[in-house]
């Protein structure tokens, strides 16, 4: 099994289920298990349904499930610019 992140198959291939091309869960975090073949485990939160648990050989790959797996947060933009000019 090729572990490189870039060639992974967003379509189900490697990873199933949780890898389906849409994102089912709401949010991840990454564990690290000290002594484990696969030291970092994700755990996604999918609403109304069991946590999933994934692991990984590095870092990289189990981040770039998350971000896979999982909303980007909208950015919060400041408010300090949204002011007509000659309001200082």
């Amino acid at each position: 099994m090729n572990l490189d992140t870039d060639s992974w198959d967003n379509e189900g291939g490697q990873l199933g289920t949780a890898e389906g091309g849409h994102m089912s869960s709401s949010s991840g975090r990454v564990l690290r298990v000290p002594g484990a073949e696969l030291p970092y485990t994700v755990i996604l939160t999918r609403p109304d349904l069991v946590d999933l648990c994934q692991s990984f050989r590095t870092m990289r790959e189990a981040e770039a499930f998350v971000r896979r797996n999982t909303p980007v947060p909208t950015p919060a933009l400041s408010t300090l610019y949204d002011r007509a000019a000659d309001e200082a």
